[in-house]
C-alpha cells in the first residue's frame, strides 16, 4: 500500500473523497408485441388489440385497410373495428355522427365516416360504455410479407375530430 502525504493509506483517501456508485435499477421494457399484462395501460393495450386484429385480418385474405382499437380509461373495455366500404360498416352511434357532421367538406378524408374509429367508437357506445379519456391504437393491414403490416396508422382528418372530441390519446 502507497501511503500519501498525510501519512494515511491512498486507499482510504480515495474511498472518503469519491462519491459512492450507486447501482441504477434499469427497467426492463418487454417485446412490444408482448401480450400486455392486466394493469398495463389502456394505451398499451390498444396498440396490442389493433395489431392482433391486422394480424388476424391478413390471415382471412385482407391485403389493405386499418384495424382500430379503442380502449376505455380504466383499461377494462376495448372494442375493435377495421375499416371497410359503406355498405359493411357498423352503423354509427349518433353522438358520432354528429361530430363527423361537424367537421367541414374541405378537412373531410375522402373515405370520410368508413374509418375504423368511428365504428370503435360507436361499438363502446352501444354497448353503454363511455369512452371519454381512454386510448386508441391502429395497426396497418398489408399483404403478408410486407414490412408495413402492423405499423401504427395516424390518424385522418375526419377521425381527429372524433380523437378530440372524446378527449382519446392516440398510441404510438
Amino acid at each position: 500500500m502507497v501511503r500519501n502525504r498525510t501519512g494515511k493509506l491512498a486507499a482510504k483517501f480515495a474511498r472518503e473523497w469519491v462519491r459512492p456508485v450507486r447501482k441504477v435499477k434499469r427497467r426492463r421494457r418487454g417485446d412490444p408485441n408482448a401480450r400486455p399484462t392486466r394493469n398495463a395501460s389502456p394505451a398499451r393495450q390498444a396498440s396490442y388489440r389493433a395489431r392482433q386484429e391486422a394480424d388476424r385480418q391478413q390471415a382471412n385474405g385482407r391485403t389493405n385497410g386499418t384495424a382500430e382499437a379503442v380502449t376505455t380509461a380504466d383499461g377494462r373495455h376495448t372494442a375493435v373495428s377495421v375499416s371497410d366500404s359503406p355498405d359493411n360498416i357498423y352503423p354509427h352511434h349518433r353522438e358520432v355522427a354528429r361530430v363527423l357532421d361537424s367537421v367541414p367538406q374541405n378537412l373531410r378524408a375522402p373515405w370520410h365516416g368508413n374509418c375504423a374509429l368511428p365504428q370503435s367508437l360507436s361499438r363502446l357506445m352501444d354497448r353503454g360504455i363511455d369512452p371519454r379519456g381512454g386510448a386508441i391504437g391502429s395497426a396497418r393491414i398489408r399483404p403478408p410479407g410486407n414490412p408495413g403490416h402492423g405499423a401504427h396508422n395516424p390518424c385522418c382528418n375526419s377521425c381527429v375530430s372524433l380523437r378530440n372530441e372524446f378527449d382519446l390519446r392516440e398510441a404510438l
